[in-house]
């Protein structure tokens, strides 16, 4: 199965990020010693280049919110996804979730898969209009999990966000989409504090060895394609006292948010004075055609 993740052009994204903000170019010089298999496996890191007159280094990681969370979400995809793509690309100015437990598909055959899909399809079809739009991000206008039908095992609801406004663009590309929110019962956050500090364990001493060594700047690139459990500001919270238990640490973090297929964000979460709650530290938007693949991954 190919990778849900985009290590080299999401590392092109944050190496734009980092020139538009300094206001200088990088070298050609870029390689990745990963790639390369370098003889000294700590010196794999994915990718170095040089941006001006410093030397760059650079992790990446995809990051899950807790455990098996990607596995579910294989099979969550194989049961929902048609009822996704039935309702996607719409004509109007609204975003459209459709909220269902994280384990909805856990221990369903293909016949109860069936007509689980079926069932939803149908109640949607049918009940969409009776719901308030509210404004996109405002609080739910009805409640989550709200819902149950005959055929769905499971709660669910569906909620509506108008796009009109000052403060979304006429033809802003969350229009007429519709995506599914997984819900998790249960406090999230420490287990995502423990998978960050999975991650920062696995990539910090590859970073370190090449501050050490080339006196680089060193950059931990994390990649998230999760709308429904991940944004910036939990992550953010929860880098920190993940980075707390490190000796060593990078000397920036980033967030690229990978969700919607044609438009994609970057955010810094922390460097030298600097961090996510910070103004121009967030949301920059990138096309991912325009990307580069820096890594064959």
């Amino acid at each position: 199965m190919a990778s849900r993740y985009n290590e080299g052009k999401a590392i092109d994204a944050v190496l734009r990020r980092i020139e538009a903000r300094d206001n200088i170019l990088r070298m050609s010089d870029g390689r990745s010693p990963d790639d390369q298999h370098d003889p000294d496996p700590q010196r794999r890191v994915d990718y170095v280049c040089t941006v001006g007159q410093i030397l760059y280094a650079f992790e990446h990681t995809g990051i899950e919110a807790f455990a098996d969370q990607i596995r579910l979400e294989v099979h969550n995809q194989r049961l929902l996804g048609p009822v996704n793509e039935r309702f996607d690309h719409r004509s109007d100015q609204e975003f459209w979730e459709l909220h269902v437990p994280v384990e909805a598909s856990a221990g369903l055959t293909d016949a109860e898969a069936n007509r689980v899909r079926a069932a939803l399809i149908e109640w949607i079809n049918t009940n969409s209009a009776r719901f308030p739009v509210t404004q996109l991000y405002d609080k739910y206008a009805n409640p989550s999990l709200g819902e149950t039908v005959a055929d769905v095992p499971f709660r669910f609801s569906l909620h509506r966000g108008s796009l009109a406004g000052p403060h979304f663009a006429p033809q802003s590309p969350l229009c007429g989409r519709f995506q599914m929110r997984y819900i998790v019962t249960g406090d999230i956050e420490p287990a995502r504090i423990e998978r960050l500090q999975k991650a920062c364990n696995a990539k910090y001493p590859k970073l370190t060895m090449w501050k050490r060594d080339a006196g680089a700047r060193t950059v931990l690139v994390l990649e998230e394609n999760d709308i429904s459990l991940t944004n910036y500001q939990h992550v953010t919270d929860a880098l920190f006292p993940a980075e707390a238990t490190m000796p060593d640490t990078a000397d920036e973090v980033f967030l690229v948010s990978t969700y919607l297929p044609n438009i994609w964000w970057v955010t810094c979460l922390r460097r030298a004075g600097k961090t996510y709650y910070d103004d121009g530290e967030r949301f920059h938007e990138v096309d991912p055609v325009e990307l580069t693949q820096l890594t064959a991954r």
